[in-house]
């Protein structure tokens, strides 16, 4: 999947540590174009929010149900510092929506750019 499929869930599932129902975007997109980036991952988040009120999660995962909703971002690569912040703010919209943020390097870390 990819952060530019704004109409693909990547992952779904429950965190065993939280026990939130998480669905999750692989952000494998570089930062050469920061905005662009931004634009994407916006859009896909948005996809997200509408595919969980739509009652969606939960046909698809029923295990969800009543709980914790949360969106997590797996980045390829590590987001510029000004970049940081907008997901920091986007993070904080989620909040007012009862959804929780994250985002942060894939388990093998950070790539570098080519």
């Amino acid at each position: 999947m990819s952060t530019s499929d704004a109409g693909a869930v990547d992952a779904l599932g429950i965190d065993p540590d939280t026990g939130d129902a998480m669905m999750v975007i692989s952000d494998d997109l570089d930062w050469s174009d920061p905005m662009a980036h931004i634009n994407a991952l916006q859009s896909k988040i948005g996809a997200y929010i509408g595919f969980m009120n739509s009652g969606q999660l939960e046909q698809h995962m029923p295990e969800a149900a009543g709980r914790k909703r949360r969106i997590a971002v797996f980045q390829q690569y590590e987001p510029p510092g000004q970049m940081m912040q907008i997901l920091d703010g986007l993070g904080e919209q989620l909040e007012a929506f009862d959804i929780a943020f994250g985002y942060g390097p894939l388990p093998e870390g950070y790539e570098q750019p080519a």
